[in-house]
């Protein structure tokens, strides 16, 4: 729906309609074939996509699946299409444990540089204050990309977070910061860095002093600043450093045409070059069935320099522990004693 001119989502692209019901149907599947065994199952599904999901006319129909079954079902939107008539006409959309609204600007100008959109900035935020009216028991919150030059207008996001939080009948629930992880050559510098220690502290007096209820989460990179030590830019991996057997038995994407992809950005329709990372599809099988026979067959993929595009923040990390892992095994190190602990 929106362009972005950090994301690598094609802009382009769009589902053909006949895909809807299916979609809805390998949904349903997904969620009937889980088996529900390990600790944490209710907690599985993340609904996002490389189209806004508000799209899908069976969105809410998907959200009420998961929950009678017994799902924490999350959403992550631009919650344009999210107004009050919406989730009238979707009741669906009570259904969900959290829902993340990402905003893309802190104002409309700002807002419009990224989305080229000029009504995007005013219709999010009052979505998300109707939004949060409406229900009682849904877990609510806002996404902010903090781009490299852009530090100083995390002072205006938290403004945007006073405002939602005065006009609306409980505050927002969380806020999760994160740096960009787009391949862009720029990072935040290390002088921007110092800005962010500044205010992660005005943060944390906001927080104390009017909102205390809502939580700050400031994401792999950004969390040693909160105490004051600058530890670098997020840690990527290059292309080179891509774990060639991948690792679907952490986390997959699924798309409405039901092809299981290896990377959370790989899944986005039409991105070029990313059908090198369907491993399978779950059409006459199951996720499980997918990741077991791609486990078990051996099989890499060989990486190419642009396809590290396809590793969302949560990929990298993920990457990198593997990648230390499988040198500290080669130098005598077991994994019980290595730098990852498991809880």
């Amino acid at each position: 729906m929106f362009y972005c001119n950090f994301c690598g989502r094609n802009p382009v692209a769009k589902y053909d309609r006949k895909f809807e019901q299916h979609g809805f149907d390998v949904f349903k599947q997904i969620i009937d074939q889980d088996s529900k065994t390990d600790q944490f199952w209710d907690d599985r599904f993340r609904i996002s996509g490389g189209l806004e999901p508000l799209t899908n006319r069976y969105l809410g129909n998907i959200i009420t699946y998961g929950k009678q079954r017994g799902y924490k079902m999350q959403l992550y939107t631009n919650g344009y299409m999210m107004t009050a008539k919406y989730v009238e006409k979707n009741p669906g959309m009570k259904d969900l444990y959290a829902v993340r609204f990402s905003l893309y600007g802190v104002d409309t100008d700002s807002a419009f540089k990224v989305t080229r959109h000029s009504e995007s900035f005013d219709c999010i935020i009052q979505n998300i204050i109707d939004y949060i009216n409406s229900t009682t028991d849904v877990r609510v919150g806002v996404n902010w990309i903090i781009l490299p030059g852009s530090s100083k207008d995390v002072l205006k996001l938290v403004d945007i977070i006073d405002h939602i939080n005065s006009h609306t009948t409980r505050p927002i629930d969380f806020v999760t910061l994160r740096e960009d992880f787009s391949q862009n050559v720029r990072i935040v510098s290390d002088e921007e860095r110092a800005q962010l220690v500044d205010i992660f502290d005005k943060i944390k007096d906001f927080k104390q002093n009017k909102w205390p209820t809502t939580h700050w989460d400031f994401g792999y990179a950004l969390e040693s600043l909160v105490h004051g030590k600058n530890s670098g830019a997020l840690k990527m991996i290059s292309w080179k450093e891509m774990v060639p057997y991948s690792f679907p038995q952490v986390a997959v994407a699924v798309d409405v045409k039901g092809d299981v992809y290896v990377y959370h950005e790989s899944g986005f329709l039409d991105r070029p070059g990313a059908e090198r990372y369907i491993i399978g599809s779950i059409n006459n099988s199951s996720v499980e069935q997918v990741v077991q026979t791609f486990v078990q067959s051996g099989k890499t993929i060989r990486p190419m320099p642009p396809d590290v595009g396809y590793l969302d923040a949560f990929d990298h990390v993920v990457s990198r522990l593997i990648n230390q892992a499988m040198d500290d095994k080669k130098f005598g190190i077991p994994w019980n004693q290595g730098p990852v602990t498991c809880r």
